[in-house]
């Protein structure tokens, strides 16, 4: 029975170049091969899937050893853990293997939660009838995940939205360094905004009361500006807008403006 690869890992695995795999298989031919693959019991390769294609590659029967794993969750932890050592990996690359980690803890979590429910015996009444409640995913689980993974917890809460929302495309620039989780971030965050409002004198063709009432606005701003106009309880004189808080010089200056053009 021979080793073979198992493709539900194959998006785990980190990138390795041409270049960096030639040199790999150079080193297994020249100097052996210098730690053992690791697999299940059923020999799928867990850790040195790049050993194994080199091996393969160059017609050499692999070292490997068999570990044992007593669920199919701890297994891929093991996996995806194997792969965090790397340390050639960039920021985005090691979110891309956080955030599978990081569905593995929660699952664990639950596992164990439902194993340790304490089940009514025989003589027991079940004194609740509301369904289980698996415990509330806390944040220091993303905290713990995140210092494993070597990347700050807003790293790998900005990546985790990448990797959700982001084209194909800029997530392989970022596993290449092409782009940052910054830069990819701040996008998808921009197409989120609303866009903003036309303002009301944005796009709008000027029509004959338009222009009327630009008119006996510029002169009601000039009497205003002249003290012809104050308030009728108080005698103050009228000399800013209240919404935009523009001085009456200010306004009259651009309608002024807007007027010549």
């Amino acid at each position: 029975m021979s080793l073979r690869l198992n493709p539900e890992y194959d998006n785990l695995l980190p990138h390795m170049s041409e270049e960096e795999f030639a040199e790999l298989k150079n080193s297994i031919e020249t100097e052996g091969q210098h730690y053992p693959i690791i697999v299940n019991e059923n020999l799928e390769v867990l850790d040195g899937h790049h050993r194994f294609r080199a091996c393969i590659a160059l017609g050499i029967e692999p070292d490997f050893e068999v570990k044992q794993f007593d669920d199919k969750l701890i297994e891929k932890k093991f996996v995806i853990e194997a792969n965090l050592r790397r340390r050639h990996l960039n920021n985005f690359q090691l979110v891309e293997l956080a955030v599978p980690l990081l569905e593995i803890e929660k699952a664990i979590a639950k596992q164990h939660a439902k194993n340790n429910k304490t089940e009514p015996g025989p003589q027991q009444e079940q004194t609740s009838t509301e369904p289980f409640q698996e415990p509330p995913y806390k944040g220091r689980t993303a905290e713990a995940i995140a210092k494993k993974a070597g990347v700050s917890t807003r790293t790998l809460e900005r990546g985790k939205k990448i990797i959700e929302q982001a084209s194909e495309d800029d997530k392989q620039k970022l596993r290449e360094g092409k782009t940052s989780i910054a830069r990819v971030y701040q996008e998808i965050i921009n197409e989120e905004k609303p866009s903003k409002p036309l303002e009301e004198n944005e796009c709008k063709v000027e029509t004959v009361p338009d222009a009327h009432n630009k008119t006996e606005l510029l002169t009601l701003l000039e009497r205003l500006l002249n003290k012809e106009l104050y308030c009728p309880e108080c005698g103050n004189n009228m000399l800013e807008c209240n919404k935009c808080h523009k001085s009456l010089k200010q306004l009259l200056k651009k309608s002024k403006s807007d007027e010549q053009h």
